[in-house]
Parts: structure tokens; sequence; C-alpha cells
């Protein structure tokens, strides 16, 4: 441990790639949904306000040059783990952390993060989804709407047990007034709503609330970029999923 982390290794320490640079949370702020207005440029100010709120951080340490909101951060030692990125683009707010691609125990980072900023944000819509690999594909998708109803799903797509669902997806998107039939067969096969939970693509899911809602990136936007130190808890996690050997 070191005076800026709780990690117990070198930061140079090489991690393991999890395959996948989802691990993300947004919030769609109303009005919504469909809400199809260009997104504003991205607030820097309210971006580190949210990074220092966010419970998996105990620290901002470093506001880092921003980046396009197209693009990703890829961890490939233990220090690239401390980056956060996060958006704020007018009613639209998106977190990419690390801590949230943590399975271990069965934890649900995403669930457990999606619940507080529902209680902080009880009229936003919150879309969260983690799908880290680290040698097989584990999901995490999470959708809360606004004083309605709340869907999480977890598990191994390889694998048809165990599963953990709550929720409904058809009241999900009934309440939003999406209706299944105006997608294309393509999107309808590749949703798989009706099917076992291994076989539905819960991240899509997401995408299509999201995109519907009012997600909708233009070319230009930037996010803020936070070196940060995570809370001891979230280290500890970190530690267990993404080194090569403990």
């Amino acid at each position: 441990m070191t005076d800026n982390s709780f990690w117990t290794c070198p930061p140079e320490t090489v991690v393991r790639s999890a395959n996948s640079d989802e691990y993300t949370l947004t919030l769609l702020d109303p009005p919504q949904p469909e809400s199809t207005a260009e997104l504003p440029p991205h607030d820097r100010v309210r971006a580190r306000a949210f990074a220092e709120a966010f419970p998996t951080v105990d620290a901002v340490l470093e506001e880092l040059p921003p980046m396009p909101a197209s693009e990703a951060l890829y961890a490939e030692t233990l220090s690239d783990l401390d980056l956060i990125t996060i958006g704020c683009w007018g009613h639209v707010t998106r977190i990419s952390d690390p801590a949230l691609a943590t399975y271990d125990a069965g934890m649900t980072p995403v669930l457990h993060e999606a619940t507080a900023l529902h209680k902080r944000h009880p009229g936003a819509l919150i879309v969260g989804s983690a799908a880290p690999d680290f040698g097989e594909t584990h999901t995490e998708d999470v959708i809360c709407l606004p004083d309605g109803p709340a869907l999480s799903a977890s598990g191994f797509p390889a694998y048809e047990t165990p599963w953990h669902v709550d929720g409904d997806p058809h009241t999900i998107l009934d309440a939003l007034g999406i209706d299944p039939a105006d997608l294309t067969d393509e999107d309808r096969e590749d949703l798989s709503l009706d099917e076992e939970p291994h076989l539905t693509n819960w991240g899509m899911l997401g995408g299509l609330v999201l995109d519907h809602c009012g997600r909708r990136l233009r070319s230009g936007l930037e996010m803020s970029v936070f070196r940060v130190r995570h809370t001891e808890g979230y280290t500890s996690l970190m530690e267990e999923m993404w080194m090569w050997t403990r």
C-alpha cells in the first residue's frame, strides 16, 4: 500500500485483460424518454463532482486531458485500473470504471452502485453494464426506470446456470413505450427476450433503452479522464479479479 492507493503490488504490475471496455453506468435525467435533441458539450466541472461522489472512489488524485467520447481506455498495468472516464452531456452522464468489472464471490457492483445512484437521482433512468472476460465472459446488466420497475441480470452466457434475474424485460419495454414488434427481425433475434437467461442479450436491451431515451453521442463530444484512488474494499476486489496471480 502506498500513500496514493490501497494496492499491495507495484503500479507497473501487468494485469489481465478484461477483453472488453464495457463497465459503465449511464444516467439520463428528465426529460425522457424519446429525447432526440443534440447533446451539448461535455461539462468538466460536473464530471469532477460526479467522480468525487461516486461510491467506488476514495479520492480524485489527478485530472488528465479529456478524450473523445467514442474512445475507450484499456488496462494493461495496475496503474491503468486507477483511471476512470466520465462524460456529462446535458441530461446524459456516463461513467466507465474498472471497479464495476468485479464479480468474485457473487459480487454485483453494477447493481449495487446503480441502486445507490437511483436513491440519489430518483427521477433518472439508469442503465449499467459490465462484461469482463477473464477467460470466460461474465455479464451484469441493470436497468432502473425513474420511480418505476427495475431489471437486473447476471451470469455467464456460456452456461445455463447459475443465473440471477430480477425483473421482466417486457415490463421495462412497455413502461417506455417500446414495442418489440417495431424492431427488425435481426434485432429481435439478437435480443432473444423470450429465451433462457443465458441466451438473452441483456447488454443489447440496455443499449436499446438508452438509445430510445436520448443517449445519442454525436461526433466531437469529449469526456473527462481522472486518476483516482479507489476505496480499500474495491481495490481489494480488483486485485482478486485483475491480477494474474495472488
